[in-house]
């Protein structure tokens, strides 16, 4: 992957991912080894650079306390095949976790009002669709057929569909204020409180700061697997990519838009995969040199960006920079209309036995979840095996719409409307 700022195959996106150190090299071989011998801390490179070209590793229990660091050092977090292809498949969770608070961002917006921030929020949905193929052309990849029974699907709908609120799959805890209770992610009403929380997901991280007990954001979590795909597809003989073709998502089975379908057949197809998954969510990693054109809105913005317009009802201009940290960044462009107010008020977190004393609300909510579980079963099928089946998910799109807006005009006799609960049903 090229080190600039923008994606392979989209120049008007930013990017976070940064080239990996090639593990091919003696010094990184040997800090491989000198760290999967630990068992109880992980420890810093610069010490893990010393051990290995001593040869000699000390007990932890001498190791100075402030060198000592948590396991889950993001190079050496994936131990094998097996634990790989179990992270691949809470990404595939972690993403679906994002589309419903989204969806619902989006819904409770009364036609006719804040057009700019609907669309803004349709866009990322749109590629969070995308992520969950993206994911699968990768675990699809490292997936010996022949480990595949008859009719196995590549994931169990019930299984992956959260219950919220929740916390972000795959021990992703962003940082909060101090005192505030660890972030869960939450079915809101369009509002401040949801842009926050919106924001709060796509955070970067800061890439000067090291991962100690938990990921702090998406990207390390998507940074840990391509350290992991890298590391155990080298020391495999013959590699982990021996998935079937056939089983992989290509451009002309996808209907969304925004990005690129990447087909995955290798670790660099499969590096390219998640520079459009994180380059899509995070945007830039860290400081930038100010000499390159970051923002203008002839560019799609990475989800964080995105959503701090919608906050700040602005869109950023060729001006701003991101200097600094990608949370500093304040969007200073032309300024659009969001109203607050012109919004369904949604009962927050809604769940069908709210509506049990309602049988003609409870059967319009198992309604709606009927819908989405046929739009994740059509994504399930596509990615195990008929991938032309992903382009019937635009009708199942729109009808999800439909249900979600016929629960959000029935009042609950409190000031609330009901809402979309996204839950699993059997159909």
């Amino acid at each position: 992957m090229e080190n600039n700022f923008f994606q392979k195959n989209n120049p008007n996106r930013q990017k976070l991912i940064k080239p990996l150190t090639d593990l091919d090299t003696p010094q990184e071989i040997a800090n491989s080894i000198a760290l999967d011998s630990l068992t109880d801390s992980d420890i810093p490179q610069e010490i893990a650079n010393s051990i290995a070209l001593e040869g000699n590793i000390p007990q932890l229990k001498d190791l100075p306390l402030q060198f000592k660091m948590s396991q889950k050092d993001v190079k050496n977090y994936i131990k094998d095949l097996k634990h790989l292809q179990a992270c691949l498949r809470t990404a595939l969770q972690l993403e679906l976790s994002t589309i419903p608070p989204y969806l619902c961002g989006l819904y409770t917006i009364k036609d006719g009002s804040n057009v700019e921030a609907a669309a803004l929020i349709r866009s990322v949905v749109v590629e969070e669709m995308l992520h969950m193929v993206l994911v699968s052309n990768i675990l699809n990849a490292i997936t010996d057929p022949k480990s595949i029974k008859k009719g196995e699907k590549l994931f169990n709908v019930k299984d992956i569909i959260p219950n919220y609120p929740t916390f972000l799959p795959g021990d992703i805890h962003p940082e909060v204020p101090p005192g505030a209770p660890p972030f869960k992610v939450h079915l809101l009403k369009f509002s401040k409180e949801a842009l926050e929380e919106f924001s709060t997901i796509e955070r970067p991280s800061d890439p000067n700061a090291p991962i100690t007990k938990t990921f702090d954001s998406i990207g390390q979590f998507y940074e840990a697997i391509r350290y992991g795909l890298l590391r155990i597809n080298k020391k495999t003989p013959g590699g982990i990519f021996k998935g079937d073709p056939k089983r992989q998502i290509t451009p002309e089975h996808y209907y969304g838009s925004g990005g690129k379908i990447t087909k995955v057949t290798n670790y660099e197809e499969a590096e390219e995969a998640i520079g459009e998954i994180v380059g899509q969510g995070e945007g830039i990693d860290g400081t930038i040199v100010t000499d390159h054109v970051m923002f203008g809105e002839n560019i799609e913005y990475a989800h964080y960006f995105k959503f701090q317009e919608i906050s700040y009802g602005r869109m950023y201009s060729a001006n701003d920079t991101n200097f600094q940290m990608p949370v500093r960044s304040v969007p200073t462009g032309r300024p659009f209309t969001v109203s607050w107010s012109s919004v369904y008020n949604m009962k927050a977190n809604p769940k069908m036995k709210d509506y049990k004393n309602n049988p003609e609300l409870l059967q319009k909510a198992i309604e709606f979840n009927k819908v989405y579980v046929t739009l994740l079963n059509n994504i399930n099928d596509a990615v195990s095996g008929d991938p032309d089946l992903l382009i019937k998910g635009i009708a199942v799109m729109y009808d999800l719409k439909y249900k979600a807006i016929e629960l959000l005009n029935i009042p609950l006799g409190n000031g609330e409307c009901a809402g979309p609960t996204f839950e699993y049903v059997e159909l």
